[in-house]
């Protein structure tokens, strides 16, 4: 039985090729008696070649022909034409073509307005496509290098205007309604698709021409003229037409070089792996590569050769699953419905009030889960897409709808907008008008009981009805006229299915009958997402890393991503993706600005819904709002805080286990929220939270709810201290978020310091003491309006200060400060206040580091007498004023009594606080550091070594006590010249103070100066040695 043909495949040569010679290879051995016999048999492959003048194996012809679709183009038995010999065999319901053009004079290809150029190549292409082939089969190319821009050309189509240049494949495409519609599946064979970083436009054409000229020595590869601009521009149109057509793409990419080719050295890729390929998400193409150079990857020996393998495994595989789409029309999934055209008969109904999105983009998941779900179902079924508004769902919706006509056309489809009662029963007297059931004009007939009769007859055939945005629960429990609840008006008809798009799950879950019906939308993956806003905006490949940053802010969300496009569109004289990135970087004020402009007029978004992305989530908020309060006040106070991770103890306070669930539940089911860590943190998308925090603004409640935050955080935050740090960490993020807040309230403002200041406390243990002084400066600041500059509360944040300070070495500053602190605590307190006593320590700290010991060392011995008369003061404290007087003694000499306190205070701390306490840590290496000083350096090694173990697992390999540690022990084996050991150690902590500090900060740049040191200490030693050697060697 002759068999039918399907599909029409055409191959394409590229620069210097032949419709023959460009798929041709000399047989392997083992293929030329295995094939020989099998040639006279093979199916004719079909020519619509046309050559003008070129040269085969050194003889000229001038000539030009064209073959007509009966000829073929045989192959000697010593060579493997693939087309013929094995392809037309293989998929004999494919009908095979070569097609050849003039590719030899190489001038002007790259230009426009030329006889030769690609632009001219891709007109001659779309004629004899239309004319030669028929309009009735699918098309597959399969095209090698410049080729494929000659089709991509053809395929630009009516989209965009033509300028001259471009690829074939390219220019076909562009140029030909019929070719564009009926093209399938094209094969890239190493197609420069675009430049790159490491080729532009005119070096790919280079190593083109180079490749095809071989070792001519012609002119023309150093004056080729390639139009960088139009090139892009076919690339950028192509890729919507891939998107609009529903083409499949697999791209093949060279593995081996080229070499042996005059003008370029060594081995090189043709075509580098960025240009070879057009960077769709997946499910458009298919990236893989070929073990072959740029020539050999159109070329195979035998039937087992890795190049016809892969290629004809691509087209088999295709042509297979289409005819099995054709034979399962039922199957929704986009490869089977592309191109397919409604034959819907007059009488079936295709309600929609919104035209199809060519360029819908990704989502395929929830398509094939619709799918899955009705073929699953024997009975009536029901699905509802449920997501956070602006994810996609009535989009998604929409495209299911189109598919759905397209695969059943005798399938009524039925588009319903559901956000009220009214609409709902408007959705149904306009299907009672357009079937024209009798007695919908009268009165005192139920039109709603009408249409759901003949829904539920299934003479009237399958039906798909789509309800959307059922966001309020109250819509299909009212009753209409007839005192019936809508939802009874839904059939339970086999032949029929409702799908769903809402925002609450709840809402959703109550109408579909459970969760098992429950497709849950989330936002896109980053592939899509690049994806949407390549089809909004124009993308070059300068944009790529701008384009990932700026959908990632906007949290893949689609109607953002398509907001932000259109607002850039709007303004492409003055504003780049890169500009509008830095805007909404600059301020929440910018980016609220940026999310609430009234930029797009979305045609398949409901008109009664059509608001910017900011204003489509408040409105869910106030629906919140009036179904439960408590909930609203929730996402007010969560959206003060850091959207990750937000601890229950921040929301929950003293509301009961089972009030917090009821306020929790609405904001996960309209997907504002999701929880995490157990059930014990909750996260909110940041978008909603600018969201809310703006709604808040409009309706005057922004104050109330950052006081609230405030106090919340107030209430919990700890004191800082070592046994506090985990808490700390994970608080942290939100105290920063709330001390950002703007306020003019002054008991929120102090709250604020109040925390500020034990925070100063987590981050002065931490080693942040850049970040402290920052907090701690604007927390003076505060006080400073609040209070007179005397006043106790400002005088301890201005305390805490001073640590800061002396931690950064600015001892001047910290002097004064000091110095203010004392006065004003003595004249306040006394003298032997625990507030004074802490006032003078710090003082006698700066002092020391000033090296004004005699000072310190009074001050410190009055605070230790005053402390031994108030056993209330903590532990801490008095530890903290005796390591200082140990160390003031040190530096006086008295070395004996500077141990003697260091080894009572190590065994103190030690019992106290345990052996790994950063207080423990500090005694060891101030111990190490005079036991170094005495020349004791094994003991001394012996202490730093503990001291740097003991701060790497507690504080971190970046805390500048860590680094401070590293370069005591470096030091210590600097002396014993142990250069190496403490090269390492110098050059370990200079990394690490370059990170924390800076390469201008003087510990960074002290530690700079020993690695130098030691480094020609090193040197001299090491020489030194030799000459010893020498010395003892002549001796």
């Amino acid at each position: 039985m002759k068999n039918l043909t399907f599909y029409s495949i055409v191959l394409i040569h590229g620069l210097r090729g032949h419709p023959r010679r460009t798929w041709e290879d000399a047989a392997a051995p083992s293929s030329v008696g295995n094939d020989a016999a099998k040639k006279s048999k093979s199916l004719p492959i079909r020519s619509f070649l046309r050559r003008r003048s070129s040269k085969f194996a050194g003889l000229e012809t001038k000539q030009e022909k064209t073959l007509s679709s009966s000829s073929t183009l045989l192959s000697s038995p010593s060579t493997i034409f693939w087309p013929e010999d094995y392809l037309v065999s293989d998929i004999p319901n494919a009908c095979v073509w070569t097609y050849g053009y003039n590719a030899d004079v190489i001038g002007g290809i790259f230009q426009a307005n030329n006889k030769n150029s690609i632009s001219q190549h891709g007109q001659d292409l779309s004629v004899r496509l239309e004319r030669e082939i028929g309009n009735e089969k699918p098309i597959v190319f399969v095209v090698h290098s410049l080729g494929g821009i000659i089709l991509k050309d053809v395929g630009i189509w009516r989209y965009a205007n033509a300028d001259g240049t471009a690829n074939l494949l390219i220019k076909a495409i562009r140029r030909s309604d019929t070719v564009r519609e009926r093209t399938k599946l094209i094969v890239f064979l190493g197609t420069p698709h675009r430049g790159s970083t490491y080729a532009n436009w005119g070096q790919i054409a280079s190593k083109l021409a180079r490749i095809a000229l071989q070792d001519s020595n012609k002119k023309i590869v150093d004056t080729l003229e390639v139009n960088n601009e139009v090139l892009d521009n076919i690339h950028e149109e192509f890729k919507r037409i891939v998107y609009k057509g529903g083409i499949k793409i697999h791209s093949f990419q060279e593995a081996r070089g080229v070499t042996g080719v005059r003008g370029l050295e060594g081995k090189f890729q043709v075509v580098d792996d960025y240009s070879s390929k057009l960077d769709l998400p997946r499910d458009v193409e298919i990236v893989e590569s070929i073990d072959a150079n740029h020539m050999q990857m159109a070329r195979c020996s035998s039937r087992d050769d890795q190049v016809y393998r892969v290629i004809s495994g691509v087209l088999k595989a295709f042509v297979e699953q289409e005819l099995k789409n054709q034979e399962m029309p039922l199957t929704l999934t986009k490869s089977a419905t592309e191109g397919m055209k409604s034959s819907a008969s007059s009488d079936t109904l295709f309600i929609m009030p919104f035209s199809r999105d060519e360029s819908f983009i990704g989502r395929e998941d929830s398509i094939v889960q619709i799918d899955d779900r009705r073929a699953a179902a024997s009975t009536h079924t029901r699905i509802a897409l449920v997501g956070l508004g602006g994810v996609g769902k009535s989009q998604i919706a929409i495209e299911y709808a189109y598919r759905a006509r397209d695969a059943v056309p005798q399938m009524s489809v039925l588009w319903i907008h559901a956000s009220d009662s009214s609409r709902f029963q408007q959705g149904y007297k306009s299907i009672a008008d357009k079937l024209m059931l009798p007695g919908r004009d009268d009165p005192t007939v139920d039109v709603l009981k009408l249409v759901h009769d003949w829904l539920l007859d299934s003479g009237n055939g399958q039906w798909l009805m789509i309800l959307d945005n059922v966001d309020n629960n109250d819509v299909f429990s009212s009753d209409n006229q007839s005192g019936m609840p809508l939802e009874s008006y839904l059939p339970p008809a086999a032949h029929g299915t409702i799908l769903i798009t809402s925002r609450n799950k709840v809402v959703a879950t109550n109408l579909v009958d459970g969760p098992n019906g429950i497709i849950h939308v989330e936002p896109m993956g980053e592939e899509d997402a690049l994806a949407l806003l390549q089809t909004k905006v124009s993308l070059t490949e300068s944009d790529q890393a701008d384009a990932k940053s700026l959908v990632q802010v906007l949290e893949y969300i689609p109607l953002a991503v398509t907001h932000a496009a259109a607002y850039i569109r709007t303004r492409s004289d003055i504003l780049t993706i890169g500009s509008y990135l830095n805007l909404f970087h600059e301020s929440e004020t910018n980016q609220m600005h940026l999310l609430s402009k009234d930029e797009l007029k979305d045609i398949r978004r409901d008109p009664s819904i059509r608001y910017p992305v900011i204003a489509t989530w408040q409105i869910s908020f106030e629906h919140i709002q009036k179904m439960e309060q408590s909930a609203a006040d929730l996402l007010a106070l969560m959206s003060m805080f850091d959207k990750q991770g937000i601890p229950r103890q921040l929301l929950q306070g003293e509301t009961s286990e089972l009030e917090f669930a009821d306020a929790l539940a609405p904001l996960l089911s309209f997907s504002f929220v999701r929880v995490e860590l157990g059930r014990q943190a909750v996260t909110i998308h940041r978008l909603v939270q600018l969201s809310m925090r703006r709604w808040l603004k409009r309706e005057k409640e922004i104050d109330k709810w950052v006081g609230k935050s405030t106090q919340v955080l107030e209430a919990v935050f700890p004191t800082g201290r070592y046994s506090t740090w985990e808490e700390c960490q994970v608080l942290l993020p939100h105290f920063k978020e709330v001390v950002s807040h703007e306020t003019k309230d002054k008991g929120t403002l102090v709250m604020k310091v109040k925390t500020s200041n034990r925070a100063a406390q987590y981050l002065l243990l931490k080693g942040e003491y850049r970040i402290m002084e920052e907090l701690c400066r604007s927390s003076v600041g505060i006080l400073e309006n609040i209070f007179e500059s005397e006043h106790p509360q400002t005088l301890e944040t201005v305390n805490i200060l001073v640590t800061a300070l002396i931690r950064q070495g600015k001892y001047e500053e910290a002097e004064g400060m000091s110095r203010r602190v004392l006065q004003g605590y003595e004249k306040t307190f006394g003298q032997e206040h625990p507030n004074t006593l802490l006032s003078v320590n710090n003082l006698a700290s700066v002092l020391f580091m000033k090296g004004m010991n005699e000072e310190a060392e009074a001050m410190l011995r009055r605070t230790l007498r005053a402390v031994k008369k108030m056993p209330e003061l903590e532990v801490q404290f008095a530890i903290g004023c005796a390591n200082n007087l140990a160390e003031v003694l040190a530096k006086q000499g008295k070395l004996e009594k500077a141990e003697a306190i260091h080894r009572r205070l190590l065994q103190t701390n030690e019992e106290v606080f345990g052996h790994e306490h950063p207080d423990t840590l500090l005694s060891i290496s101030n111990l190490g550091k005079l036991l170094e000083e005495q020349r004791r350096f094994s003991e001394a090694e012996a202490m730093y070594c503990r001291a740097l173990e003991g701060r790497e697992r507690v504080l971190g390999l970046e805390h500048e006590n860590t680094l401070y540690s590293m370069t005591n022990l470096g030091r210590l084996f600097h002396k014993q010249k142990r250069y190496s050991e403490a090269i390492e150690l110098y050059r370990r902590a200079h990394d690490g103070y370059l990170k924390v500090l800076g390469a201008q900060d003087s510990v960074t740049v002290k530690t700079r100066k020993l690695i130098e040191l030691a480094e020609k200490h090193q040197l001299l030693w090491s020489k030194k040695m030799l000459m010893l050697r020498v010395a003892s060697e002549q001796k």
